[in-house]
């Protein structure tokens, strides 16, 4: 009623006054606005990403288990399109935010390192953005780290083995330097036992000392998503918008005496 009112005052002004241009414009957008309103996305107008859908990404942020923490954000890129019926819905050079959802830096004696991953948002590169719910399928590691696809965890690299054979040879070391030592002494086979428990005692002291392997994933390492929810899009938000000024030509030089 407000903008019936508006529009009736503004014709009733431009035949008091001569029609001023600014009249005639404010009066033709008001009744625009009330001719033309906009209209509602209608159910065949729906174009549905289902769930279980992979969706191969690129990371763009480096993360390792050094620095990371629960809520941190993570950014990657698409690196294929997805397609619904012949149709790209989601091109290449999407991007994809997701969060760290755990944080655990391998332990001094056991424990390894763990990064938790989900993906939260979507965003085309025409600036649509949708809410999503995706989760690590799996990604391109070392070839020495684990993976539970059903947590959505990558799992660092154990160091058992590496921290027997640092206690090994701290010991056969200390035992060489022990037998010098009893030779020298005259008393080899002591001199050697006690430097062998000396060696072992600090390679063991070395290794309580130290943590494990920390994860570390550079930018450029491939993921995997899985969609947990279908992605519902419209028509409008994945088809190119046309130019209201048609296509752009090249301007062409008139040349001389034009």
């Amino acid at each position: 009623m407000k903008a019936d009112r508006l529009s009736l005052f503004l014709a009733l002004c431009c035949v008091a006054l001569g029609t001023p241009a600014w009249a005639q414009s404010a009066a033709a957008a008001a009744s625009a606005s009330q001719a033309a309103p906009t209209r509602a996305p209608q159910p065949g107008d729906e174009i549905i990403v289902p769930s279980s859908t992979q969706i191969p990404l690129q990371l763009q942020s480096a993360l390792s288990s050094r620095t990371a923490y629960v809520g941190e954000p993570v950014y990657c890129q698409t690196l294929y399109p997805v397609t619904i019926n012949d149709r790209m819905v989601i091109p290449v050079g999407s991007f994809i935010k997701g969060t760290i959802t755990q944080a655990v830096r391998p332990g001094h004696i056991k424990g390894k390192a763990r990064i938790g991953l989900r993906f939260d948002s979507l965003t085309l590169p025409n600036g649509v953005t949708k809410p999503i719910s995706g989760v690590l399928a799996g990604f391109a590691g070392n070839g020495k780290q684990n993976f539970k696809r059903q947590e959505g965890q990558i799992i660092g690299e154990g160091t058992k083995g590496r921290d027997a054979e640092t206690v090994l040879v701290s010991g056969a070391e200390g035992a060489g330097i022990g037998s010098v030592a009893g030779i020298s002494g005259g008393h080899s086979g002591a001199g050697a036992a006690a430097g062998g428990t000396a060696g072992a005692l600090g390679g063991l002291v070395y290794v309580l000392a130290t943590r494990g392997k920390e994860i570390v994933l550079p930018t450029g390492t491939d993921f995997q998503l899985e969609t947990t929810r279908p992605i519902t899009f419209y028509r409008y938000q994945v088809e190119p918008t046309p130019d209201p000024d048609g296509p752009a030509f090249p301007k062409r030089d008139p040349g001389p005496g034009m």
